[in-house]
């Protein structure tokens, strides 16, 4: 049973993630701001609604949870105030947080029932199926899969993708062979959307992420050779697709290059840096490029295009400064290896497969070496919505069904679970 609280929830959560993923309505806040405020507009709104109507013990607010949640606030905050563009940095850190805590706390306050799992899953196999669907139109019409998403880049699309794959992956425990044959056939259809893409390490990505599964024994043999199989094929059908010529030496060399300079601006301002989203060009003054493939002329003209490192951690270290990294860094950790233990020994009943959500994560963890993926704010949102999945301390016995064993099919709720105890916080 819905309650009325959970009912007002779930509307905001639903508006605000299908605006995120579609980005329609989206209207601009601020003429030539770049930052995409309405959006994070829409993910502050949910977090408050969360807040406001979580019941109660939902949120133990001595939890280090909070406490992360309100240093981080502060030091982004300090952080654009200290900044050369005060303004621009404090949007866009204020949009970084609204996502990632409102993603985070929504599902530590909503998600943490048998049955609001189950709604959320059938949920985003709806969302991920309107993006395969749109996405494949878009590249049969204007042979680019972000057409009908995001302007210039097409990272953030098959980020969601990545981070949304843990819906159809969950399916696949599943002993109905429909609910089977679904999820084959999104996972599929991802993959064949990630090679329409065009980039080379979205294609390698989960191989490689797949093959480091199967090491820890995450993974399965057989699963591991028939998806291996299934991508050679789809490889090899879009191979004239891809572009090959990104395996160069000479491709990376801005990426390569930002570790350095990144380095460099991060020891001139340790402590808040220098504010996400200013300009960095000023530091080229006293910088000598160092990787071979690279000239201080083009390195200083993609410095001023491009703005940031092209690197979450990079751009993490610049903009808000080495304490703020550690704390979110060392946070996103202790999660993801507790979610690595699950993985190994899942606990009985447990909705969703740890090694669904834990190969989601990863996934997009990876990409963001590549971009900046928490500026986007639907890639933040549900990255932080899939880490407040993972059960801590209490959550874990709260979510299990007694008498069901991993792997089988749905379960019933339990009927202390179904009421919303607010257990799903540490």
């Amino acid at each position: 049973m819905v309650t009325r609280a959970e009912k007002v929830i779930w509307l905001f959560l639903i508006a605000t993630s299908l605006q995120l993923v579609f980005q329609h309505p989206s209207i601009i806040l601020v003429h030539g701001e770049r930052t995409n405020l309405f959006s994070g507009l829409l993910c502050l709104l949910t977090l408050w609604v969360a807040l406001i109507f979580a019941p109660r013990g939902a949120v133990k607010f001595r939890s280090p949870e909070v406490l992360v949640s309100l240093t981080l606030t502060v030091l982004g905050v300090l952080s654009s105030l200290s900044s050369d563009t005060p303004l621009p940095a404090f949007f866009r850190v204020a949009v970084l947080l609204a996502s990632g805590l409102g993603g985070f706390w929504c599902a530590r306050i909503l998600l943490n029932t048998l049955e609001n799992q189950r709604r959320f899953q059938w949920f985003c196999l709806f969302l991920l199926s309107g993006i395969l669907l749109l996405s494949l139109l878009g590249y049969l019409l204007y042979v680019q899969i972000h057409y009908y998403f995001f302007k210039g880049s097409n990272h953030p699309l098959t980020n969601l993708i990545f981070l949304l794959s843990f819906a159809p992956l969950t399916l696949l425990r599943q002993r109905s062979r429909r609910l089977l044959l679904l999820g084959l056939t999104l996972l599929g259809l991802s993959y064949v959307v990630l090679c329409l893409s065009q980039r080379v390490s979205v294609i390698f990505i989960p191989l490689g992420v797949g093959v480091l599964a199967l090491g820890f024994g995450v993974l399965r043999w057989k699963q591991a050779v028939a998806a291996l199989l299934a991508a050679g094929l789809i490889i090899g059908i879009f191979s004239q697709q891809i572009l090959w010529f990104k395996l160069s030496k000479e491709y990376p060399y801005y990426r390569i290059e930002n570790i350095f300079f990144s380095w460099d601006i991060a020891k001139q301002h340790p402590l808040l840096g220098i504010g996400l989203r200013t300009p960095r060009d000023r530091f080229l003054k006293d910088y000598q490029v160092k990787y071979p493939y690279d000239t201080q002329e083009k390195f200083a003209k993609d410095v001023t295009d491009i703005v940031t490192a092209d690197n979450q951690i990079l751009t993490l270290v610049t903009g808000l400064g080495f304490p703020f990294t550690l704390i979110y860094a060392l946070a996103v950790l202790i999660l993801l290896v507790k979610l690595v233990g699950l993985a190994f020994r899942p606990p009985p009943g447990f909705f969703f497969p740890p090694q669904a959500l834990l190969f989601s994560l990863v996934l997009a963890l990876v990409h963001w070496q590549l971009y900046d993926g928490l500026l986007f704010v639907q890639n933040c949102w549900f990255f932080h919505l899939l880490l407040g999945l993972i059960p801590v301390g209490p959550a874990t016995a709260a979510l299990a069904e007694p008498g069901s064993e991993p792997g089988s099919d749905y379960p019933s709720p339990a009927p202390e679970a179904s009421a919303g105890t607010g257990e799903g916080t540490a």
